[in-house]
């Protein structure tokens, strides 16, 4: 059930956020910043649907991938962390459950990421299946897997604080109105 809960979310999010990473990508690209003025002026350069969602078979395997993930392995990996009798070793230790996850999750999905960018720094391409933008990534980065990860501490230190302080504060929420504080 958290599988199937968890791929909904992942799919709801892709559908809802894609076009705003394509017009983010696009506004963080240097070679648009003398064409593209402002995410208003996006409209005038993202003309179809199509457009605006370039990039999102990408954005669903690495969502519903890292959320089942993370839903999946969350409850085991709490469980298997020294137990705490007080509340600052509970908080700390949900921190470290959804900062491992979260670590994971983020480097494991990597290259992955690495491709939807390629793909959303593109305006006016003819569309390109997720497998031949792989393709072009890998022969651009000399078809070296460890290329394709450049970047990734940038964004393990990212998720590794984003998620700990997601995970903790979720539960940290769950048992204050559980107790009916807020």
């Amino acid at each position: 059930s958290s599988g199937i809960n968890a791929e909904y979310g992942g799919i709801t999010e892709a559908v809802i956020a894609t076009p705003f990473e394509r017009g983010q990508s696009l506004l963080q690209t240097p070679a648009f910043h003398g064409k593209i003025k402002n995410t208003l002026d996006l409209r005038h350069h993202l003309t179809s649907v199509g457009q605006w969602y370039r990039g999102l078979e990408a954005i669903l395997i690495r969502n519903c991938t890292t959320n089942c993930l993370f839903f999946l392995l969350r409850n085991p990996l709490r469980n298997s962390l020294p137990s705490t009798n007080t509340t600052r070793g509970k908080y700390a230790a949900d921190f470290v459950c959804g900062a491992c996850l979260g670590g994971m999750n983020s480097t494991l999905i990597y290259p992955v990421n690495v491709v939807k960018s390629y793909q959303q720094k593109q305006i006016n391409a003819v569309p390109e299946s997720l497998l031949t933008s792989c393709k072009k990534v890998l022969m651009e980065r000399d078809y070296k897997l460890r290329k394709l990860y450049y970047g990734v501490q940038l964004n393990l230190t990212r998720s590794i604080l984003s998620w700990g302080i997601i995970n903790a504060t979720y539960e940290l929420r769950i048992y204050m109105f559980g107790r009916g504080i807020s």
